[in-house]
């Protein structure tokens, strides 16, 4: 009431859906669950289990880890004041709200390796477009405290199974590494990079001359077609790696092929927030035009310590789960159950009732019309039985049980009736 007294708002507009967010129902949701379900039996198989972090963090914990240079930090988190002045946000990505909840929770010294996943929305003032909204779902994996490229390689090998398990075609893996922040690796490749960009300054987009001294990886993302071209002959970070992360590589791209994994080598893979370091990926399908990429991740073995942590090495991904609903084929109808068909009222109610206390899909037309309407409901449904009570059934304490793949029916016990319908 007090907002409304305040700034009163018409009803129109206060039904109007927020930019970049939507309703999801029916069949959306049902192909989201489905997702997390097989995401949930595949990373399970791996040693993972579930974590879940609040919406609402501190509006630092991600300009220190995220970055405050990036774009995410910079453009696109939606922040608010409580009521004691304290600036919060909505998360805008999930990993380094698990981080904290690492941290806060003392998680490393219970063990020296722990894997976790998530679902969840995420929020970021971005441009809507195809696969992406202002409120999107993520599907993310992280793994702590293994540093060999082996726990690289499990992120690989875990989604190429989550794919097949899926049946999700056309899918395909980029790889590179941008390095440690040791000074003869990153560091020094950034000043390569930063002599290479200067002396083009001016050619770039508005955007990466910002960058250009504050976050120069991010010119070699940049999709701007005249910085695509402008970057074509720059620096590339996997040439100017330390011993360590090119041994790194080397190894994780040496059991990629051993396992059979294909990937392409893309220089110009960054990744667009600060944590990264060593591997990055991203997974790419043609099937969702511009915005292509459907997640991605690497590894983030620094962002402990930001927090105050520990040093622990770290390696993780995420997946857009709206973009992964563009891509998933459609799912089968629900079929089977059974359909309860009359005009008694109680009588339909009472055996709905049983049915689905036997744990059996049961559906009826609760507006009782007429027979042909009950049946054609029933045939729309996909009930494999339909269970009749006519006057004739009520009064004999029998109910019709009809095949509906078949077309037989026959006359039984409701107590048979639940018998049958429980066998098949």
């Amino acid at each position: 009431m007090l907002l409304n007294a305040i700034n009163p708002t018409p009803l129109a507009m206060q039904l109007k859906i927020v930019k970049g967010m939507r309703d999801l129902y029916g069949e959306e949701v049902r192909v989201f669950s489905y997702l997390e379900e097989k995401a949930r039996e595949i990373f399970s198989l791996y040693g993972f289990s579930e974590i879940r972090t609040p919406l609402l963090e501190h509006t630092e914990l991600f300009a220190k880890g995220v970055g405050e240079e990036t774009d995410i930090v910079g453009k696109e988190m939606y922040l608010l004041e409580d009521r004691n002045g304290k600036s919060l946000a909505l998360r805008p990505e999930g990993t380094a709200s698990v981080v904290r909840g690492l941290v806060t929770n003392n998680l490393l010294k219970q063990s020296r390796q722990l894997r976790f996943f998530y679902f969840g929305p995420m929020f970021r003032y971005e441009r809507p477009q195809k696969g992406r909204y202002r409120q999107f779902y993520q599907i993310g994996v992280e793994c702590f405290g293994v540093e060999g490229p082996e726990a690289d390689l499990e992120m690989f090998l875990m989604l190429r199974q989550y794919f097949a398990a899926i049946q999700l075609q056309g899918v395909a893996f980029q790889i590179n590494s941008i390095g440690c922040q040791e000074a003869a690796c990153r560091p020094a490749f950034k000043t390569k990079l930063i002599h290479f960009l200067e002396q083009q300054k001016e050619e770039l987009c508005a955007d990466c001359q910002r960058r250009l001294s504050n976050n120069p990886l991010r010119v070699l993302d940049c999709k701007q077609p005249g910085c695509i071209a402008l970057t074509a002959q720059a620096p590339q970070s996997h040439q100017h790696l330390c011993g360590r992360c090119k041994d790194h590589f080397a190894t994780l791209q040496n059991l990629l092929d051993q396992e059979g994994v294909q990937y392409e080598l893309n220089p110009k893979l960054v990744r667009g927030l600060d944590y990264y370091s060593k591997t990055v990926f991203e997974v790419y399908s043609a099937n969702l035009g511009a915005q292509s990429a459907a997640g991605g991740g690497g590894r983030f073995d620094g962002l402990l310590e930001l927090y105050g942590s520990a040093a622990a090495p770290a390696v993780g991904f995420a997946l857009g789960l709206d973009r992964l609903a563009l891509l998933s084929e459609p799912l089968a109808p629900v079929n089977g159950g059974a359909f309860v068909i009359g005009f008694e009222s109680q009588a339909v109610v009472s055996l709905v009732a049983k049915v689905r206390q036997a744990g059996i899909l049961c559906e009826y037309d609760p507006f009782f019309s007429s027979m042909k309407s009950q049946f054609k409901q029933a045939g729309k449904s996909g009930a494999r039985w339909a269970l009749v009570l006519g006057e004739e059934e009520i009064q004999t304490g029998q109910v019709a049980l009809k095949d509906l793949d078949q077309g037989t029916q026959t006359s039984v016990t409701p107590e048979i009736a639940l018998e049958k319908l429980q066998e098949n």
